[in-house]
């Protein structure tokens, strides 16, 4: 604690000895305390910023990263692959795919240092400009499912490609109606710290 000094000035013999206090030093912090990425690693010391939510990290705030299995790839896995497929000249999301939405969703909010690319696409019927539109409204269709689950926009980027990537040969394929992701930024999944939640091996 501070210590408050206190000192006396004696007016006079007569009104007595008059008290006034001193206001207490101000401590200049030098260095930023704060744990913006709340990884126990103070920004002063943090070498890894927007570490992901519920990693180990070393005394530097960075974490480790888990070998990836060779026989699944992270863009496979649920909650890092998402595609969503439209019906015909419509760039409304099905509530089929929200669960889908939600978990991208989720695995954003968990690795704040990663973004997204919406890549929309559309099939061969209608003309290519027509086309070229619509697969960017459906791209923006996903982003704004992206949002309303709370991901920033500057997280979330948008491309189109309308029919120029039409994979099938019948016009009307629906495969060719869609909208993919791709992670950017994306190193592969952390070490996690144990909680209580945290399930033993098997």
């Amino acid at each position: 604690m501070m210590r408050v000094l206190f000192y006396a000035v004696c007016i006079s013999l007569l009104s007595g000895c008059g008290y006034a206090i001193m206001a207490p030093p101000v401590a200049l912090q030098e260095h930023d305390v704060a744990d913006a990425d709340k990884d126990g690693v103070i920004n002063a010391r943090d070498r890894c910023e927007q570490t992901p939510i519920g990693a180990i990290v070393d005394n530097q705030g960075c974490p480790s990263y888990v070998e990836p299995d060779s026989t699944v790839q992270a863009s496979e896995t649920p909650a890092t692959s998402l595609r969503v497929l439209f019906a015909n000249d419509t760039a409304k999301v099905s509530p089929d795919y929200v669960t889908d939405i939600t978990a991208m969703a989720d695995f954003l909010t968990q690795y704040p240092g990663v973004s997204v690319r919406l890549t929309g696409h559309a099939s061969a019927i209608g003309s290519p400009e027509y086309n070229l539109r619509l697969s960017r409204e459906r791209a923006r269709a996903v982003r704004a499912e992206l949002v309303s689950a709370g991901i920033v926009p500057s997280r979330i980027e948008i491309d189109a490609l309308g029919e120029a990537n039409a994979t099938h040969t019948d016009p009307n394929a629906p495969q060719d109606r869609r909208v993919s992701a791709e992670l950017l930024n994306f190193k592969g999944d952390v070490e996690k710290a144990w909680t209580i939640f945290t399930r033993r091996p098997q």
